[in-house]
């Protein structure tokens, strides 16, 4: 019996899934130079997740206009469902928002050129198509404003006095605004709940939360908030014993976890206020004192292949985790960096420097 072409869908961004467990996302990015988009290789289980429900809705499209095979579904036809998107009435408004018509533009392209059905210049890009919406500007104004997350309170009384559990919140874990409100499981349960914070005994605190990707990660609370937690969270706040000790432990409670907020204004730049939580704890970490050493893997140029493409070739660098580093316009232990990346979920160096960099 042939499969329909949503069986076929899900077939072939299963195989990605695989496949994305089999190679190193970093060295994919290095051997492109950064030039081009990987449509092969699926690298979390939430970007799978997030493509299959999009790939569901193209197949209906695909029934609804007789398309039932792969090779049938050409550049012009997914542009044409991409337009249909665009002139939808969607709650009221016209059309799908930037952001949804470009995440199901690439996973067409995931589709098609990971199947090899087309090359890669025949990708459909939202931005060539005529009168698509546009992402808008704001949060990357966010990202590039001068003033810190006090200066923001500052001159933002009502606002932060509207929101000011959830802005506090944010400086005092460093959460991103989806770990906060929740929304990525299928249950709606992932955000900060009475499932989420847990306290040591010598009165430490700390926060479990769904990241990108759906990795899961430890965020400890800045000692100067520690006492405002309390109060805002109260009895929700559990003993460090009963903790999630697996992710099967931590899935189990996501069933059962009661998000305390849902969403808030997507005016509030949560991005400066992350960047507060990290400027603090560098210094915080800091007063530690750390041994050892790292190892760090890393990608080198090593030769030109016989297509003409960099030979790039993985090794070992040791890192002393107490040798002085900079980043920005801070000076920390390696061991206090690398113990940031973990609590900000990215666990890399180069990413701090959008936190902690001069203007911040």
């Amino acid at each position: 019996m042939p499969k329909n072409l949503r069986h076929i869908f899900r077939s072939e961004l299963i195989k990605q899934r695989k496949s994305g467990l089999r190679v190193a996302r970093d060295a994919i990015k290095k051997s492109k130079n950064g030039k081009y988009a990987d449509y092969r290789h699926i690298y979390s289980d939430n970007s799978y997740r997030k493509h299959w429900g999009r790939a569901q809705k193209f197949a209906d499209f695909c029934r609804k206009n007789d398309v039932k095979k792969l090779e049938q579904i050409t550049p012009e036809f997914a542009q044409k469902y991409l337009i249909y998107e665009r002139d939808q009435n969607v709650n009221g408004y016209q059309g799908y928002s930037a952001s949804t018509i470009g995440s199901d533009a690439l996973m067409i392209n995931h589709l098609m050129i990971g199947s090899g059905h087309w090359e890669n210049g025949q990708r459909i890009q939202k931005s060539k198509l005529p009168d698509m919406p546009k992402r808008s500007t704001l949060l990357a104004k966010q990202r590039q404003k001068p003033v810190s997350s006090r200066e923001w309170i500052n001159s933002h009384p009502h606002t932060y006095a509207q929101y000011k559990n959830q802005i506090d919140t944010i400086r005092a874990f460093g959460l991103r605004r989806r770990e906060l409100t929740g929304g990525s499981s299928q249950n709606g349960r992932d955000g900060l709940g009475d499932r989420s914070i847990y306290q040591t005994k010598d009165g430490r605190l700390f926060a479990i939360v769904q990241g990108k990707g759906g990795k899961i990660r430890w965020t400890e609370c800045r000692r100067d908030l520690q006492n405002e937690m309390k109060q805002i969270y109260g009895k929700q706040i559990r003993p460090f014993s009963e903790r999630p000790k697996s992710i099967f432990d931590y899935r189990h409670n996501l069933k059962i976890n009661q998000p305390f907020y849902r969403s808030f204004d997507h005016n509030v730049p949560t991005h400066i206020h992350r960047a507060a939580y990290a400027q603090h704890m560098i210094n915080q970490l800091n007063q530690q004192t750390y041994n050892g050493f790292r190892s760090q893997i890393i990608y080198y140029r090593d030769g030109i292949k016989p297509n003409g493409h960099v030979r790039y070739s993985k090794g070992i660098k040791q890192i002393n985790l107490h040798d002085e580093y900079k980043i920005g316009i801070y000076k920390a232990q390696y061991g206090a960096f690398y113990a940031l990346t973990q609590y900000m979920g990215h666990n890399r160096l180069d990413v701090l420097q959008s936190y902690l960099g001069i203007g911040r």
